[in-house]
C-alpha cells in the first residue's frame, strides 16, 4: 500500500512540475505545432516523434531568437540566431553549435564571414565599416 501511495505522489508531482509546458497550437507530436515551455521560451515549427525536427522558430524568454533547421531538438542545418543586444549569426549549425560557414555581425557593424568549429571562430579576420573602428571582441 505504501508503495502505491509513493508512486502516486511521484506521478502527481511530476505532472505538476511540467504543467506550465504545453502544446498551445497544432500537432506537437508529428506535424506543425507551437509549444510553450515552462521557462517562457516558445517553439513554433515542425515536430517528429515529439522532437523539434525540421524548420522552426524558437523564441527565448530573454529576447533572443532562432529561425532555422532543427534535428532531434537541436539547432542543426542552416539558421539565423539573433541576440537581443549583441549581434546576428547566419550560417550552419551542428548539434546546437555553430559549425561550418557563417556570418556574424556585431552590434557595432563589424562583420566576420568565415568558418566556425565547435561554436568558435576558426580564425579572426574582421571587416569593419571604417578603418577607425576597433577590432570587436567576441562575447555572445
Amino acid at each position: 500500500m505504501e508503495r502505491i501511495v509513493l508512486i502516486t505522489l511521484l506521478f502527481i508531482g511530476g505532472v505538476s512540475l511540467n504543467s506550465n509546458a504545453q502544446c498551445v497550437k497544432g500537432n506537437c507530436f508529428n506535424g506543425n505545432g507551437t509549444w510553450k515551455f515552462a521557462n517562457g521560451d516558445k517553439y513554433e515549427g515542425q515536430w517528429v516523434d515529439s522532437q523539434m525536427h525540421g524548420y522552426g522558430k524558437y523564441e527565448f524568454s530573454n529576447g533572443d531568437r532562432y529561425n532555422g533547421d532543427f534535428h532531434d531538438n537541436k539547432r542543426d542545418g542552416t539558421g539565423t540566431y539573433v541576440w537581443k543586444d549583441k549581434g546576428i549569426y547566419k550560417g550552419q549549425w551542428k548539434e546546437d553549435k555553430r559549425e561550418g560557414s557563417g556570418t556574424f555581425k556585431w552590434k557595432n557593424s563589424a562583420t566576420y564571414i568565415g568558418f566556425w568549429k565547435d561554436d568558435q571562430i576558426i580564425d579572426m579576420d574582421v571587416n569593419t565599416v571604417t578603418d577607425t573602428q576597433k577590432r570587436p571582441t567576441f562575447g555572445n
